[in-house]
C-alpha cells in the first residue's frame, strides 16, 4: 500500500533525517537512488517507509504524512524527561539512521546483559541457601 503527494513526503523526510539531496535521503533510508526516483516519478511513497520513519525519529504520522499538526509526537515525554535523557536525546536526534540504530542495539545488549546478572545472581542467591531452602 503507498500514498501519494510523495515530494511533499520526501520533502519532509529529508528534513528529519538532516539530508538535503535525494541520493542523501535514499542512503538513509536504505534504498536505491532509482527507487526513490521512482516513488517520486509515480507520486507514491510506501505507507511502510513512512511509519519505520515516524517511528524512528519520534515524527507525527500525520505531520509526516500530510504536514499537518505538530511534527514531534514525543513533546509530552520529553517535558517530562530529565535533563540528562533531554540531552541525551538531543545528541541522540543528531546521530544518522545507522548510528540511531547501533545505539539502540548496543542499549538493548546492555539490558540483556544486565538482565542475565540479574538471573545469575538469583540463581547463585538460591543455590547458597542450600537445596531445602
Amino acid at each position: 500500500m503507498s500514498i501519494s503527494k510523495s515530494t511533499e513526503i520526501i520533502a519532509r523526510l529529508k528534513q528529519i533525517t538532516a539530508t538535503s539531496t535525494d541520493s542523501g535521503l535514499s542512503e538513509q533510508l536504505g534504498v536505491s537512488p532509482q527507487t526513490l526516483s521512482s516513488w517520486k516519478g509515480r507520486e507514491r511513497m510506501p505507507y511502510s517507509v513512512c511509519i519505520d520513519l515516524a517511528e524512528q525519529y519520534g515524527i507525527s504520522l500525520d505531520w509526516l504524512l500530510t504536514g499537518a499538526g505538530p511534527m514531534r509526537r514525543t513533546a509530552q515525554l520529553e517535558e517530562s524527561a530529565s535533563e540528562p535523557e533531554q540531552r541525551m536525546l538531543a545528541i541522540f536526534r543528531t546521530l544518522t539512521a545507522a548510528d540511531q540504530q547501533f545505539v539502540q542495539q548496543m542499549a538493548q545488549e546492555r539490558q540483556r546483559l544486565r538482565d542475565l546478572e540479574q538471573r545469575l545472581d538469583s540463581l547463585y542467591e538460591q543455590g547458597s541457601r542450600g537445596p531445602n531452602a
